[in-house]
């Protein structure tokens, strides 16, 4: 989430990788003969080096990971018009008015960390018509990221009711390049499978807010099919409007963020996809 109106992160991580010494060969090979780039070797890295046929991919899970539920359908509800996402960049200032919807962040900018001010934003989020809140997402690389997403969880739902909040059904995981990730996509895939299924342990609906190509950075080839929030960086309501048919996480997007202006101050503006407009009881908390 920027909250800050800075442009997404768009350099890809390093990731640990594991390829057998035929498959080193064949990359090395065909680097100094074609230039092979990244996406080949990633291609190539899934090769089987026997038959000359392609394994299956590995599972976007680790073994043992939590199953995340694809929620029914809530029925029929809109909420039209532009809403906005405040966190602790905007403590000590005015909400954005008017406004069709709110979402707030948890946490401070970083999972087991607070909002300072998340009680008196979240204020602002009931007086509209639909409300939600976020909460940051990171892999630390060590231990259990089963256990570790189960933490995080437990932590921010702690954070939430210390600011006196509760009964907010709609939660959205933040998911972006600007957090730590220090394991495989697998790893890193497993730790928000263990956020996900958390929450939904919890009685609340969940949702992804990232982008294409952070996803595809951070989760791989994970497709957990719930709602999605794509993130465009700097922009206009029309370039955001025309990014509602991009997919990932196995969905397509339900919101679309773009960071601007609203008078003097830069803000996160958002709005329901058209594809979307009667299911805002899905992405959001509706009055």
């Amino acid at each position: 989430m920027s909250g800050r109106g800075s442009p997404r992160p768009t350099a890809p991580q390093l990731r640990r990788r594991r390829v057998g010494s035929a498959v080193i060969g064949v990359v090395l090979a065909l680097a100094v003969i074609g230039g092979l780039g990244y996406a080949g070797a990633r291609l190539l890295s899934r090769t089987s080096g026997g038959s000359g046929g392609t394994t299956s991919s590995p599972s976007p899970l680790l073994p043992g990971a939590p199953t995340v539920a694809v929620a029914p359908r809530e029925p029929a509800a809109s909420a039209p018009g532009v809403g906005y996402d405040i966190s602790y960049p905007q403590c000590g200032r005015t909400a954005p008015r008017p406004a069709a919807f709110g979402i707030v962040g948890v946490n401070g900018g970083a999972p087991l960390t607070s909002n300072k001010c998340f009680a008196a934003q979240f204020a602002w989020a009931r007086t509209l018509s639909a409300r939600a809140v976020y909460i940051n997402t990171s892999w630390s690389g060590t231990g259990d990221p089963v256990a570790y997403g189960e933490k995080l969880v437990t932590d921010a739902i702690e954070r939430e009711h210390a600011a006196g909040v509760s009964g907010v059904s709609m939660w959205w995981l933040d998911v972006e390049l600007g957090n730590t990730w220090n394991g495989t996509q697998q790893e890193n895939a497993t730790v928000l499978a263990a956020m996900a299924a958390k929450l939904q342990a919890a009685g609340v609906r969940v949702g992804i807010y990232s982008s294409p190509q952070q996803w595809a950075e951070i989760a791989g080839d994970w497709q957990p099919g719930l709602p999605v929030w794509n993130a465009i960086g700097p922009g206009t309501r029309a370039r955001a409007i025309a990014s509602c048919g991009e997919e990932f996480a196995g969905s397509t997007s339900g919101l679309v963020q773009w960071v601007a202006k609203k008078g003097a101050r830069v803000l996160d503006h958002n709005e329901i996809c058209p594809a979307w407009k009667n299911r805002a009881g899905d992405l959001l908390d509706v009055s």
